[in-house]
């Protein structure tokens, strides 16, 4: 995980940085895929505050910021924002993934055969070739991945075949 800081309207002392970096670091046990955390510090007369923004897989970005006359305070309240955020998403992931969905309404009984379409997966959009696909199909344990392929930029699909080799599906014109 890479650690951005960035000092607005004044110098930080090397202890600040340390405590930046020390508990930027701890958030990774509340998510492991955390690509960078983006730190910006800004003094400004009485009021100390820190802006926080880590850039999660899948291009999603969890923000905190938080204020206070005390920097330390600021970045540990910042922090702490960022551990509730992230925890939070971590369990909507872990529901899509169990196939878990939780209404926000109750659910009526079902008449009939009707069936409804839930969503509960998203694909990436970064677009990536067939091997890279094949590496985040073994990281998300799904049967299949649906992808944007650099080659040929189109919408592909890799799955797992049944003797344990990938299989991918291509639109033909």
């Amino acid at each position: 995980m890479k650690v951005k800081i960035v000092e607005r309207h004044g110098t930080t002392s090397e202890s600040i940085r340390a405590h930046v970096l020390e508990k930027t670091e701890a958030l990774e046990r509340f998510y492991d895929r955390i690509i960078s955390v983006d730190a910006v510090l800004s003094v400004e007369k009485e009021r100390q505050s820190a802006d926080f923004h880590a850039h999660l897989m899948n291009r999603k970005v969890i923000k905190a910021h938080e204020e206070s006359s005390d920097m330390y305070a600021s970045i540990d309240k910042a922090i702490d924002r960022l551990k509730r955020q992230l925890v939070k998403y971590n369990d909507l992931l872990k529901d899509t993934r169990d196939g878990e969905v939780r209404p926000s309404e109750p659910a009526e009984a079902p008449e009939g055969n009707h069936k409804e379409i839930i969503r509960t997966d998203t694909y990436l959009r970064k677009p990536m070739s067939p091997e890279e696909a094949a590496l985040q199909l073994e990281a998300i344990e799904k049967g299949f991945l649906v992808f944007i392929n650099s080659e040929n930029d189109e919408v592909s699909i890799m799955y797992h075949r049944r003797d344990g080799n990938y299989g991918l599906i291509e639109p033909r014109r």
